[in-house]
């Protein structure tokens, strides 16, 4: 059997349509507002104040606790699906902007 580049094509396309299907199966990583605020390191305010352009779930009726999809989120940030860079964990820029310096090390 000699297989003909439609034929490639053709599998090429199912196998892509097959991988994307499962991925979209795959189920949401819910995470509270501190884990995403630790993900993308900023402060959990921030995260509550932007909540609906982080497409924020709220689980357990109208005053049920923040949830957020991660992964929806990382891709949504840039806009173009493609995941945001992480930036320095919350408590650094805390230390930081609390005027903490690091100690110099002696060799």
């Amino acid at each position: 059997m000699v297989l003909q580049p439609d034929d490639l094509d053709a599998i090429a396309e199912r196998v892509f349509a097959l991988i994307r299907d499962e991925l979209l199966r795959a189920p949401a990583r819910l995470v509270d507002a501190a884990a995403l605020a630790d993900a993308l390191g900023v402060e959990r305010a921030w995260v509550y104040a932007h909540a609906a352009e982080l497409h924020a779930v709220r689980l357990g009726g109208e005053h049920g606790r923040l949830r957020f999809d991660i992964d929806l989120v990382l891709r949504s940030l840039n806009g173009d699906g493609t995941p945001v860079q992480r930036a320095r964990p919350a408590h650094a820029r805390r230390l930081t902007r609390a005027g903490g310096e690091l100690l110099p090390i002696d060799p």
